[in-house]
C-alpha cells in the first residue's frame, strides 16, 4: 500500500495467485494496527515534504510512480478532491477525476462490469457518493482497493485525518 516490493523473478511453479485487494469502506475495515502504521507513514510524508521545501527533495515522490486512482464523484467537494489529486501528484501518480453525474454508475453499464473494467485501468478507486451500496457494489468485484470518501454512512478518509491533527496536537 505504501511502497512497492522489490521486483523478484518466479518461475511457473511460484506464482500464486494475487490477494484479494484491501479495500477501506468504514473505519472497521483496519486493525489498530494498520492504523498506527498509516499515521507513522502519514507523519514521516507530512516530514519529508517539509524537507522538500528546503531541499528539493522528498522520499516520497516516486512511490506512486506509474500509478493511477480514479476518483469518482457523486457528491462534489473541493477540498476532498484538490486533496487526493495533490496527494497523487506528490506522490509520482496521477489521480483521475470523474464526476458520476455524467455517467451514473449502474445505469449505462451494471456496477458489477464497472467495477471489473476499472480493476483493469487503474491501482485504486476512491468514492465520495451519496449511498454507501454503491461503494459496497463496487468493492464486491473490485481487484484493486475502493477507498471511501464520504457516503452516507462514513467518511473513514476524515476519520484518518482527524486522528493524525489529533497526534500532531497532543
Amino acid at each position: 500500500l505504501y511502497t512497492r516490493s522489490p521486483i523478484r523473478t518466479t518461475t511457473h511453479d511460484e506464482i500464486s495467485p494475487p490477494l484479494p485487494a484491501k479495500h477501506l469502506l468504514t473505519i472497521l475495515d483496519l486493525t489498530k494496527d494498520e492504523v498506527i502504521n498509516i499515521m507513522r507513514v502519514a507523519i514521516a510524508m507530512k516530514t519529508s515534504r517539509k524537507t522538500f521545501l528546503d531541499t528539493g527533495f522528498d522520499r516520497f515522490s516516486d512511490t506512486l510512480k506509474g500509478y493511477s486512482l480514479l476518483t469518482l464523484f457523486e457528491k462534489p467537494s473541493l477540498r476532498t478532491r484538490v486533496s487526493l489529486e495533490v496527494g497523487m501528484h506528490q506522490l509520482g501518480g496521477q489521480a483521475i477525476f470523474y464526476s458520476i453525474s455524467d455517467s451514473p454508475l449502474g445505469v449505462k453499464e451494471s456496477i458489477e462490469d464497472t467495477g471489473k473494467v476499472l480493476s483493469r485501468m487503474c491501482q485504486g478507486i476512491t468514492g465520495r457518493v451519496a449511498s454507501r451500496n454503491s461503494l459496497r457494489c463496487l468493492a464486491q468485484v473490485s481487484t484493486v482497493p475502493i477507498i471511501n470518501a464520504l457516503d452516507d454512512y462514513a467518511h473513514p478518509m476524515q476519520m484518518l485525518a482527524d486522528l493524525l491533527t489529533i497526534i500532531e496536537h497532543k
